[in-house]
């Protein structure tokens, strides 16, 4: 329907800020709309003649998640991972002596006010040099072990929840790191991991279906060679 074809053009041209980026993009390969146009039905129809043979099939039965989970038993561990957040006072790689000073000196008066008792998050947007995370009160957000770099990592995972650390020196500054909450290493449970087995197995039912399908068309298509 044309309706689905000005649908997938349209998330086409959304790609460009103007449409006369568009038009300069259809011109450097050499195509236009109605090239895009054609192009979109045919890539729609393919899709719905393929799923017409094989959407009723890729289904995928308890049994084979059951059995999935049973012998993939490695992909279900959920290691260690804790939830903090941290301040940043940041340190150019080239900085000097002098320089690490002030960042350091300047990292240990935020430390005395939250010892004081000023609140962790409104430091956090107050001085945290950290981009990403001092929009949010300092929040990083779990984290699993291999994911900070290793100072970072011991300090945070030796804190108990609720705990601020003293100083901590990476490569990336002085930090000021507090810890939410801690979780232990598990084993998800089948019924929390179904929802991405069965999108896995229906993936992976659909594409080989697909092969035999087209396969099939293949070996019955009269082909003439050319040369």
């Amino acid at each position: 329907p044309d309706g689905e074809i000005d649908a997938q053009v349209a998330q086409i041209r959304a790609q460009f800020q103007t449409d006369q980026q568009f038009q300069q993009a259809l011109a450097m390969r050499k195509t236009t709309l109605a090239a895009v146009r054609d192009d979109a039905r045919l890539e729609i129809g393919v899709d719905k003649l393929v799923e017409s043979e094989i959407g009723t099939k890729i289904g995928v039965k308890p049994e084979a998640i059951t059995d999935f989970y049973q012998k993939n038993p490695d992909r279900f561990q959920k290691g260690a991972r804790v939830k903090a957040s941290h301040i940043l006072i940041s340190i150019p790689e080239s900085a000097d002596a002098a320089t690490k000073l002030v960042a350091k000196t300047k990292a240990e008066a935020v430390l005395k006010d939250l010892k004081a008792g000023k609140d962790f998050a409104a430091a956090a947007k107050e001085s945290s040099q950290d981009p990403g995370s001092a929009p949010n009160g300092g929040d990083l957000g779990f984290f699993e072990p291999g994911q900070m770099v290793p100072p970072f990592e011991q300090a945070a995972f030796a804190l108990k929840p609720g705990e601020m650390s003293g100083l901590v020196e990476s490569p990336f500054g002085f930090h000021i790191i507090k810890v939410a909450e801690k979780q232990a290493s598990r084993v998800i449970p089948i019924e929390e991991a179904l929802p991405q087995i069965e999108q896995y197995l229906t993936g992976q039912n659909r594409q080989t279906l697909t092969e035999a399908f087209v396969n099939t068309l293949k070996a019955k298509a009269k082909i003439d060679i050319l040369m």
